[in-house]
């Protein structure tokens, strides 16, 4: 299958937000070795937002399946594969 979501349209900027927001915050809850309490490393903040984006890209895929009444099998989500991610640029205020 090749399914096309619009991100736009579906609103997954606020969603992955709110995913990364998440991680982050339960990142800032461990203690990383060198660093003080509630700090995130800088070399971990790029494989927080990545996964962020594919955790959001895996919960979208499955929602557009669902909703265009497509099962898909158990372990579907683990092997999903994005060809292509496209992130509009950010609005000027």
């Amino acid at each position: 299958f090749t399914i096309s979501i619009d991100g736009v349209e579906a609103d997954l900027g606020k969603f992955s937000e709110a995913i990364y927001k998440k991680i982050t915050s339960d990142a800032k809850q461990q203690s990383f070795q060198g660093f003080r309490p509630g700090t995130i490393p800088p070399h971990l903040q790029p494989t927080y937002r990545a996964f962020a984006m594919d955790e959001c890209a895996r919960e979208a895929t499955l929602e557009a399946m669902e909703q265009n009444n497509i099962r898909p099998f158990q372990d579907a989500r683990e092997n999903l594969e994005f060809s292509s991610v496209s992130i509009p640029p950010p609005a000027k205020k």
